[in-house]
Protein backbone atom coordinates (compact mmCIF):
# COMPACT_ATOMS: atom_id res chain seq x y z
CA UNK A 1 0.00 0.00 0.00
CA UNK A 2 2.92 2.49 0.67
CA UNK A 3 4.62 1.41 -2.24
CA UNK A 4 1.66 2.24 -4.02
CA UNK A 5 0.67 5.82 -2.47
CA UNK A 6 4.87 6.28 -3.47
CA UNK A 7 4.11 5.67 -6.71
CA UNK A 8 1.15 7.68 -7.62
CA UNK A 9 3.02 10.75 -5.76
CA UNK A 10 6.11 10.27 -8.21
CA UNK A 11 3.69 9.84 -11.25
CA UNK A 12 1.59 12.80 -10.04
CA UNK A 13 4.59 14.99 -9.68
CA UNK A 14 6.07 13.85 -13.02
CA UNK A 15 2.76 14.94 -14.75
CA UNK A 16 2.28 18.09 -13.11
CA UNK A 17 5.79 19.38 -13.74
CA UNK A 18 5.99 17.99 -16.78
CA UNK A 19 2.95 20.60 -17.39
CA UNK A 20 4.70 23.19 -15.44
CA UNK A 21 8.08 23.44 -16.98
CA UNK A 22 6.96 24.31 -20.06
CA UNK A 23 4.67 26.85 -18.97
CA UNK A 24 7.84 28.14 -16.75
CA UNK A 25 9.68 28.80 -19.83
CA UNK A 26 7.47 30.44 -21.76
CA UNK A 27 5.85 32.71 -19.28
CA UNK A 28 9.63 34.04 -18.36
CA UNK A 29 10.67 34.03 -22.23
CA UNK A 30 6.76 36.43 -22.21
CA UNK A 31 7.38 38.09 -18.91
CA UNK A 32 11.48 38.44 -20.85
CA UNK A 33 9.88 40.26 -23.16
CA UNK A 34 9.15 43.12 -21.06
CA UNK A 35 12.40 42.89 -18.82
CA UNK A 36 14.31 43.24 -22.66
CA UNK A 37 12.11 46.38 -23.38
CA UNK A 38 12.96 47.79 -19.60
CA UNK A 39 16.42 47.34 -20.18
CA UNK A 40 17.09 48.64 -23.65
CA UNK A 41 14.76 51.38 -23.03
CA UNK A 42 16.55 52.12 -20.12
CA UNK A 43 19.81 52.47 -21.87
CA UNK A 44 18.35 55.15 -24.04
CA UNK A 45 17.46 57.58 -20.66
CA UNK A 46 15.82 57.46 -17.66
CA UNK A 47 12.43 59.11 -19.17
CA UNK A 48 12.69 56.40 -21.96
CA UNK A 49 12.13 53.42 -19.00
CA UNK A 50 9.74 56.01 -17.17
CA UNK A 51 7.49 55.61 -20.14
CA UNK A 52 7.69 52.01 -20.97
CA UNK A 53 7.17 51.73 -16.87
CA UNK A 54 4.05 53.44 -17.00
CA UNK A 55 2.82 52.35 -20.42
CA UNK A 56 3.14 48.65 -19.72
CA UNK A 57 0.98 49.08 -16.44
CA UNK A 58 -1.13 51.39 -18.10
CA UNK A 59 -1.56 48.67 -20.63
CA UNK A 60 -1.93 45.54 -18.58
CA UNK A 61 -4.85 45.84 -17.36
CA UNK A 62 -6.29 46.22 -21.18
CA UNK A 63 -4.42 43.18 -22.15
CA UNK A 64 -5.54 41.10 -19.01
CA UNK A 65 -8.86 41.90 -19.38
CA UNK A 66 -9.20 39.30 -22.66
CA UNK A 67 -6.67 36.91 -21.13
CA UNK A 68 -8.66 36.50 -18.12
CA UNK A 69 -11.49 35.70 -20.23
CA UNK A 70 -9.79 33.33 -22.70
CA UNK A 71 -7.71 31.35 -19.75
CA UNK A 72 -11.19 29.29 -18.63
CA UNK A 73 -11.16 27.75 -22.21
CA UNK A 74 -8.25 25.70 -20.40
CA UNK A 75 -10.63 24.36 -17.53
CA UNK A 76 -13.26 23.85 -19.81
CA UNK A 77 -10.88 22.30 -22.37
CA UNK A 78 -9.01 19.82 -19.47
CA UNK A 79 -12.72 18.45 -18.10
CA UNK A 80 -14.20 17.73 -21.67
CA UNK A 81 -10.90 15.71 -22.24
CA UNK A 82 -11.64 13.84 -18.83
CA UNK A 83 -14.57 13.36 -20.40
CA UNK A 84 -13.65 12.27 -23.88
CA UNK A 85 -16.25 14.65 -24.97
CA UNK A 86 -15.00 15.71 -28.51
CA UNK A 87 -17.55 17.79 -29.86
CA UNK A 88 -17.80 20.10 -26.97
CA UNK A 89 -13.66 20.46 -27.19
CA UNK A 90 -13.87 21.14 -30.48
CA UNK A 91 -16.96 23.99 -29.98
CA UNK A 92 -14.75 25.39 -27.23
CA UNK A 93 -11.39 25.80 -29.53
CA UNK A 94 -13.82 27.80 -32.40
CA UNK A 95 -16.55 29.79 -30.40
CA UNK A 96 -12.64 30.53 -28.20
CA UNK A 97 -11.48 32.34 -31.25
CA UNK A 98 -15.26 34.46 -31.79
CA UNK A 99 -14.77 35.55 -28.94
CA UNK A 100 -11.28 36.12 -28.94
CA UNK A 101 -12.15 38.89 -32.19
CA UNK A 102 -14.43 41.03 -30.51
CA UNK A 103 -11.92 40.96 -26.94
CA UNK A 104 -8.73 41.55 -29.02
CA UNK A 105 -10.26 44.63 -30.93
CA UNK A 106 -12.18 46.63 -28.17
CA UNK A 107 -8.64 46.04 -26.66
CA UNK A 108 -6.89 47.58 -29.54
CA UNK A 109 -10.01 50.65 -29.29
CA UNK A 110 -9.32 51.20 -25.77
CA UNK A 111 -5.74 51.28 -25.79
CA UNK A 112 -5.64 53.85 -28.37
CA UNK A 113 -7.72 55.99 -26.58
CA UNK A 114 -6.75 56.70 -23.20
CA UNK A 115 -4.95 60.31 -23.25
CA UNK A 116 -7.67 61.46 -20.70
CA UNK A 117 -5.53 58.76 -18.42
CA UNK A 118 -2.47 60.31 -18.87
CA UNK A 119 -3.88 64.10 -18.52
CA UNK A 120 -5.00 63.07 -15.14
CA UNK A 121 -1.03 62.44 -14.58
CA UNK A 122 1.32 65.23 -13.44
CA UNK A 123 3.97 64.48 -16.01
CA UNK A 124 6.54 66.45 -17.71
CA UNK A 125 6.33 66.97 -21.62
CA UNK A 126 8.68 64.32 -23.11
CA UNK A 127 7.29 61.04 -20.00
CA UNK A 128 3.71 62.43 -21.45
CA UNK A 129 4.33 61.98 -25.42
CA UNK A 130 6.73 58.78 -25.26
CA UNK A 131 3.96 57.23 -22.96
CA UNK A 132 1.13 58.45 -25.86
CA UNK A 133 3.53 56.80 -28.50
CA UNK A 134 4.25 53.72 -26.82
CA UNK A 135 1.13 52.78 -26.12
CA UNK A 136 -0.54 54.01 -29.93
CA UNK A 137 2.03 51.55 -31.22
CA UNK A 138 1.56 48.34 -28.89
CA UNK A 139 -2.23 48.48 -29.47
CA UNK A 140 -2.03 47.33 -32.72
CA UNK A 141 -0.36 44.13 -31.34
CA UNK A 142 -3.52 43.49 -29.34
CA UNK A 143 -6.15 41.37 -31.76
CA UNK A 144 -3.81 39.17 -32.63
CA UNK A 145 -2.07 38.01 -29.10
CA UNK A 146 -5.96 37.76 -28.17
CA UNK A 147 -6.70 35.09 -30.90
CA UNK A 148 -3.39 33.63 -29.96
CA UNK A 149 -4.26 32.94 -26.49
CA UNK A 150 -7.61 31.36 -27.64
CA UNK A 151 -4.99 28.83 -29.23
CA UNK A 152 -2.97 28.64 -26.38
CA UNK A 153 -5.48 27.54 -23.78
CA UNK A 154 -7.11 25.59 -26.02
CA UNK A 155 -3.52 23.11 -26.64
CA UNK A 156 -2.80 23.59 -22.95
CA UNK A 157 -6.32 22.51 -21.94
CA UNK A 158 -5.40 19.50 -23.79
CA UNK A 159 -2.25 18.91 -21.45
CA UNK A 160 0.17 19.85 -23.89
CA UNK A 161 2.51 23.03 -22.93
CA UNK A 162 5.77 22.33 -25.30
CA UNK A 163 4.43 24.27 -28.15
CA UNK A 164 3.45 27.19 -25.98
CA UNK A 165 7.14 27.66 -24.75
CA UNK A 166 8.88 27.50 -27.98
CA UNK A 167 6.54 30.03 -29.44
CA UNK A 168 7.47 32.38 -26.57
CA UNK A 169 11.32 31.66 -26.87
CA UNK A 170 10.91 32.49 -30.21
CA UNK A 171 8.77 35.28 -29.70
CA UNK A 172 11.51 36.41 -27.28
CA UNK A 173 14.36 35.65 -29.60
CA UNK A 174 12.69 37.92 -32.47
CA UNK A 175 11.97 40.98 -29.93
CA UNK A 176 15.87 41.51 -29.15
CA UNK A 177 16.63 42.51 -33.07
CA UNK A 178 13.41 44.33 -33.55
CA UNK A 179 13.96 46.57 -30.43
CA UNK A 180 17.50 46.79 -31.85
CA UNK A 181 16.25 48.34 -35.10
CA UNK A 182 13.71 50.66 -34.17
CA UNK A 183 14.43 51.74 -30.38
CA UNK A 184 18.14 52.99 -31.70
CA UNK A 185 17.67 53.10 -34.78
CA UNK A 186 19.63 51.55 -37.56
CA UNK A 187 20.44 53.03 -42.00
CA UNK A 188 17.17 54.56 -42.74
CA UNK A 189 14.99 53.52 -39.83
CA UNK A 190 15.49 56.46 -37.24
CA UNK A 191 16.05 55.79 -33.56
CA UNK A 192 12.05 55.83 -32.38
CA UNK A 193 13.19 55.07 -28.25
CA UNK A 194 9.58 54.43 -26.92
CA UNK A 195 7.74 54.44 -29.90
CA UNK A 196 10.15 52.09 -31.12
CA UNK A 197 9.70 49.51 -28.47
CA UNK A 198 5.78 49.63 -28.70
CA UNK A 199 6.50 49.01 -32.94
CA UNK A 200 8.72 45.97 -32.22
CA UNK A 201 6.00 44.32 -29.79
CA UNK A 202 3.54 44.66 -31.97
CA UNK A 203 5.45 42.86 -35.15
CA UNK A 204 6.37 40.32 -32.48
CA UNK A 205 2.37 39.77 -31.57
CA UNK A 206 1.33 38.72 -34.93
CA UNK A 207 4.29 36.63 -35.73
CA UNK A 208 2.77 34.65 -32.62
CA UNK A 209 -0.75 34.11 -33.92
CA UNK A 210 1.14 33.17 -37.35
CA UNK A 211 2.74 30.43 -35.38
CA UNK A 212 0.09 29.44 -33.14
CA UNK A 213 -2.03 29.16 -36.36
CA UNK A 214 0.46 26.71 -37.86
CA UNK A 215 0.50 24.46 -35.03
CA UNK A 216 -3.02 24.20 -34.11
CA UNK A 217 -3.39 23.08 -37.83
CA UNK A 218 -1.08 20.86 -38.23
CA UNK A 219 0.25 19.12 -34.81
CA UNK A 220 -0.80 15.54 -34.26
CA UNK A 221 -2.69 16.22 -31.03
CA UNK A 222 -5.19 19.25 -31.95
CA UNK A 223 -5.56 18.50 -35.81
CA UNK A 224 -8.27 16.13 -35.01
CA UNK A 225 -10.30 18.88 -33.40
CA UNK A 226 -9.65 21.26 -35.86
CA UNK A 227 -10.98 19.71 -38.84
CA UNK A 228 -13.59 17.48 -38.32
CA UNK A 229 -16.46 20.41 -38.26
CA UNK A 230 -18.55 19.34 -41.20
CA UNK A 231 -18.53 15.49 -40.28
CA UNK A 232 -19.75 16.27 -36.34
CA UNK A 233 -21.85 19.26 -38.00
CA UNK A 234 -20.35 21.23 -35.00
CA UNK A 235 -20.96 24.86 -36.59
CA UNK A 236 -18.60 27.10 -37.22
CA UNK A 237 -20.72 30.51 -36.63
CA UNK A 238 -20.61 32.30 -32.95
CA UNK A 239 -23.01 30.26 -30.91
CA UNK A 240 -23.52 31.10 -27.35
CA UNK A 241 -24.52 27.58 -25.98
CA UNK A 242 -21.92 25.40 -27.59
CA UNK A 243 -18.92 28.04 -26.09
CA UNK A 244 -19.19 31.46 -25.50
CA UNK A 245 -21.77 31.59 -22.92
CA UNK A 246 -19.64 28.89 -20.64
CA UNK A 247 -16.36 30.28 -21.92
CA UNK A 248 -18.08 33.75 -20.51
CA UNK A 249 -19.50 32.47 -17.50
CA UNK A 250 -16.01 31.02 -16.02
CA UNK A 251 -13.97 33.59 -17.31
CA UNK A 252 -15.49 36.86 -16.27
CA UNK A 253 -15.18 36.38 -12.90
CA UNK A 254 -11.59 34.71 -13.37
CA UNK A 255 -10.49 38.11 -15.48
CA UNK A 256 -12.19 40.07 -13.10
CA UNK A 257 -9.61 38.38 -10.27
CA UNK A 258 -7.12 38.82 -12.34
CA UNK A 259 -7.28 42.78 -13.67
CA UNK A 260 -8.17 43.30 -9.31
CA UNK A 261 -4.36 41.94 -9.04
CA UNK A 262 -2.90 43.38 -12.13
CA UNK A 263 -4.67 46.69 -11.68
CA UNK A 264 -3.15 46.95 -8.25
CA UNK A 265 0.33 46.98 -9.50
CA UNK A 266 -0.74 49.40 -12.69
CA UNK A 267 -2.97 52.02 -9.82
CA UNK A 268 0.15 51.86 -7.24
CA UNK A 269 2.16 53.23 -10.75
CA UNK A 270 -0.85 55.95 -11.55
CA UNK A 271 -0.36 57.33 -8.00
CA UNK A 272 3.27 57.39 -7.25
CA UNK A 273 3.47 59.60 -10.92
CA UNK A 274 3.47 62.95 -9.10
CA UNK A 275 7.01 61.18 -7.33
CA UNK A 276 9.10 62.14 -10.33
CA UNK A 277 11.01 59.99 -13.07
CA UNK A 278 13.32 58.43 -10.43
CA UNK A 279 10.51 56.62 -8.82
CA UNK A 280 8.83 55.22 -11.56
CA UNK A 281 11.77 53.89 -12.57
CA UNK A 282 12.58 52.27 -9.28
CA UNK A 283 9.17 50.78 -9.01
CA UNK A 284 9.06 49.86 -12.87
CA UNK A 285 12.72 47.61 -12.06
CA UNK A 286 11.42 46.39 -8.73
CA UNK A 287 8.14 45.34 -11.02
CA UNK A 288 10.10 43.66 -13.97
CA UNK A 289 11.43 41.55 -11.29
CA UNK A 290 9.07 40.37 -9.48
CA UNK A 291 6.91 39.68 -12.86
CA UNK A 292 9.99 37.40 -13.57
CA UNK A 293 9.44 35.77 -10.31
CA UNK A 294 5.52 35.58 -10.35
CA UNK A 295 5.80 32.97 -13.30
CA UNK A 296 7.53 30.63 -11.50
CA UNK A 297 4.14 29.59 -9.22
CA UNK A 298 1.75 31.10 -11.89
CA UNK A 299 3.16 28.53 -13.86
CA UNK A 300 2.48 26.04 -11.34
CA UNK A 301 -0.77 27.09 -10.90
CA UNK A 302 -1.41 26.85 -14.59
CA UNK A 303 -0.52 23.13 -14.36
CA UNK A 304 -2.74 22.85 -11.43
CA UNK A 305 -5.39 24.07 -13.18
CA UNK A 306 -5.08 21.01 -15.72
CA UNK A 307 -4.65 18.28 -13.16
CA UNK A 308 -7.22 19.39 -11.44
CA UNK A 309 -9.67 20.14 -14.50
CA UNK A 310 -9.18 16.54 -16.04
CA UNK A 311 -9.41 14.78 -12.59
CA UNK A 312 -12.58 16.64 -11.85
CA UNK A 313 -14.10 15.80 -15.65
CA UNK A 314 -13.61 12.01 -14.70
CA UNK A 315 -14.65 12.66 -10.72
CA UNK A 316 -11.19 11.03 -9.73
CA UNK A 317 -10.64 11.96 -5.98
CA UNK A 318 -7.38 10.49 -5.66
CA UNK A 319 -5.82 11.96 -8.15
CA UNK A 320 -6.88 15.90 -7.27
CA UNK A 321 -6.35 15.41 -3.90
CA UNK A 322 -2.71 13.91 -4.57
CA UNK A 323 -2.31 16.79 -7.55
CA UNK A 324 -2.92 19.25 -4.36
CA UNK A 325 -0.62 17.66 -2.05
CA UNK A 326 2.01 18.37 -4.67
CA UNK A 327 1.17 21.24 -5.94
CA UNK A 328 0.87 23.19 -2.68
CA UNK A 329 4.58 21.20 -1.62
CA UNK A 330 6.47 22.82 -4.03
CA UNK A 331 4.23 26.20 -4.14
CA UNK A 332 5.81 26.75 -0.37
CA UNK A 333 9.20 26.04 -1.69
CA UNK A 334 8.76 28.17 -4.49
CA UNK A 335 7.56 31.06 -2.20
CA UNK A 336 11.00 30.59 0.02
CA UNK A 337 13.27 30.20 -2.65
CA UNK A 338 12.33 33.65 -4.52
CA UNK A 339 11.99 35.10 -0.91
CA UNK A 340 15.22 34.50 -0.45
CA UNK A 341 16.55 35.96 -3.85
CA UNK A 342 14.40 38.86 -3.78
CA UNK A 343 16.41 40.05 -0.35
CA UNK A 344 19.94 39.05 -0.49
CA UNK A 345 20.46 39.57 -4.14
CA UNK A 346 18.38 42.90 -4.69
CA UNK A 347 21.51 45.21 -5.47
CA UNK A 348 23.15 42.45 -8.24
CA UNK A 349 19.33 42.77 -9.73
CA UNK A 350 18.86 46.19 -9.92
CA UNK A 351 22.59 46.89 -11.01
CA UNK A 352 21.24 44.76 -14.53
CA UNK A 353 18.53 47.49 -15.30
CA UNK A 354 20.56 50.92 -14.55
CA UNK A 355 23.85 52.56 -13.03
CA UNK A 356 21.36 55.66 -11.74
CA UNK A 357 22.15 55.45 -7.96
CA UNK A 358 18.96 56.98 -6.71
CA UNK A 359 16.96 54.51 -9.21
CA UNK A 360 19.13 51.68 -7.19
CA UNK A 361 18.30 53.05 -4.06
CA UNK A 362 14.70 53.28 -4.53
CA UNK A 363 14.02 49.90 -6.32
CA UNK A 364 16.26 47.49 -4.39
CA UNK A 365 14.55 48.85 -1.31
CA UNK A 366 11.29 47.86 -3.15
CA UNK A 367 12.68 44.52 -3.62
CA UNK A 368 13.19 43.66 0.19
CA UNK A 369 9.38 43.93 0.93
CA UNK A 370 9.03 41.62 -2.31
CA UNK A 371 11.14 39.60 -0.27
CA UNK A 372 8.71 38.84 2.33
CA UNK A 373 5.76 38.36 0.32
CA UNK A 374 6.95 35.46 -1.80
CA UNK A 375 5.31 33.08 0.04
CA UNK A 376 2.37 34.57 0.93
CA UNK A 377 2.01 35.08 -3.52
CA UNK A 378 2.95 31.66 -4.35
CA UNK A 379 0.12 30.25 -1.92
CA UNK A 380 -2.58 32.33 -3.11
CA UNK A 381 -1.81 31.74 -7.06
CA UNK A 382 -1.53 28.50 -6.38
CA UNK A 383 -5.16 27.75 -4.82
CA UNK A 384 -6.77 30.27 -7.32
CA UNK A 385 -5.23 27.91 -10.06
CA UNK A 386 -6.84 25.02 -8.10
CA UNK A 387 -9.94 26.69 -7.71
CA UNK A 388 -9.90 27.21 -11.70
CA UNK A 389 -9.81 23.76 -12.49
CA UNK A 390 -12.83 23.38 -10.16
CA UNK A 391 -14.66 25.60 -12.09
CA UNK A 392 -15.04 27.95 -9.61
CA UNK A 393 -14.21 31.49 -10.09
CA UNK A 394 -16.97 33.59 -8.72
CA UNK A 395 -15.45 33.45 -4.88
CA UNK A 396 -12.08 34.42 -5.97
CA UNK A 397 -12.89 37.53 -7.94
CA UNK A 398 -14.61 39.04 -4.37
CA UNK A 399 -11.66 37.80 -2.59
CA UNK A 400 -9.00 39.60 -5.16
CA UNK A 401 -11.07 42.65 -4.75
CA UNK A 402 -11.19 43.03 -1.13
CA UNK A 403 -7.51 42.09 -0.83
CA UNK A 404 -6.18 43.65 -3.72
CA UNK A 405 -8.34 46.98 -4.10
CA UNK A 406 -9.31 47.24 -0.15
CA UNK A 407 -6.05 46.61 1.33
CA UNK A 408 -3.54 46.63 -0.91
CA UNK A 409 -4.53 49.89 -2.73
CA UNK A 410 -6.63 51.85 0.15
CA UNK A 411 -4.20 50.99 3.20
CA UNK A 412 -1.06 51.30 0.22
CA UNK A 413 -2.52 54.32 -0.39
CA UNK A 414 -2.73 55.32 3.74
CA UNK A 415 0.77 54.20 4.31
CA UNK A 416 1.92 55.56 1.15
CA UNK A 417 0.83 59.57 1.56
CA UNK A 418 -1.18 59.87 4.97
CA UNK A 419 -0.07 60.16 8.46
CA UNK A 420 -3.35 57.91 9.85
CA UNK A 421 -0.97 54.80 11.14
CA UNK A 422 2.77 55.85 10.56
CA UNK A 423 4.89 58.67 8.94
CA UNK A 424 3.99 58.96 4.88
CA UNK A 425 6.43 56.05 3.12
CA UNK A 426 5.90 57.32 -0.12
CA UNK A 427 6.08 54.04 -3.01
CA UNK A 428 7.42 51.51 -0.18
CA UNK A 429 3.55 52.37 1.59
CA UNK A 430 2.09 50.95 -1.09
CA UNK A 431 4.21 48.02 -1.36
CA UNK A 432 3.23 47.45 2.55
CA UNK A 433 -0.19 46.89 1.46
CA UNK A 434 1.22 44.70 -1.19
CA UNK A 435 1.82 42.24 2.16
CA UNK A 436 -0.86 42.93 3.86
CA UNK A 437 -3.32 42.05 1.06
CA UNK A 438 -1.46 39.13 -0.60
CA UNK A 439 -1.24 37.38 3.46
CA UNK A 440 -5.11 37.77 3.15
CA UNK A 441 -5.68 36.41 -0.51
CA UNK A 442 -3.69 33.10 0.62
CA UNK A 443 -5.38 32.65 3.86
CA UNK A 444 -9.15 32.74 2.11
CA UNK A 445 -8.61 31.45 -1.04
CA UNK A 446 -7.14 28.43 0.48
CA UNK A 447 -10.04 28.11 2.92
CA UNK A 448 -12.74 28.16 -0.04
CA UNK A 449 -10.21 25.51 -2.14
CA UNK A 450 -10.66 23.19 1.48
CA UNK A 451 -14.64 23.80 1.38
CA UNK A 452 -14.96 23.17 -2.23
CA UNK A 453 -13.19 20.06 -2.25
CA UNK A 454 -14.86 18.58 0.46
CA UNK A 455 -18.14 19.78 -1.16
CA UNK A 456 -17.28 17.44 -4.15
CA UNK A 457 -15.97 14.67 -2.72
CA UNK A 458 -16.35 14.10 1.23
Amino acid sequence: MKNNRLSELKTETSLLLKLAMPILLAQWALTGLGVIDTLMSGWVGTNDLAAIGLGSSIMLPVFMFSTGILLAITPLVAKANGQNQVNKITGFLYQGLWLALPLGFVSLWVLMNLEWVLNLLDLNHSIYHLTQDYLFYIAFGLPAIALYQALRFFWEGLGTTLPTMWISFFALFLNVPLNTLFIYGMGPIEPLGAAGCGIASTIVMWVMLLAGILYVFNARLTRPFCWPVIALRIPLRPSWALGIKPILALGVPNTLAILFEVSLFSMIVLFIAPLGAEVIAGNQIALSFTSMAFMVPLSLAMALTVRVGNGFGRNNRDQIRISLIIGFTFALLIGFLLAFISYFFRLEIVGLYTDDTSVIVIASSLLIFAAIYQVFDAIQVTSAGALRGFHDTQVTMFVTFVTYWGVGIGLGYVFAFKDWIVEPMGVQGFWLGIILGLLLAAILLSLRLKKIYHVHFV
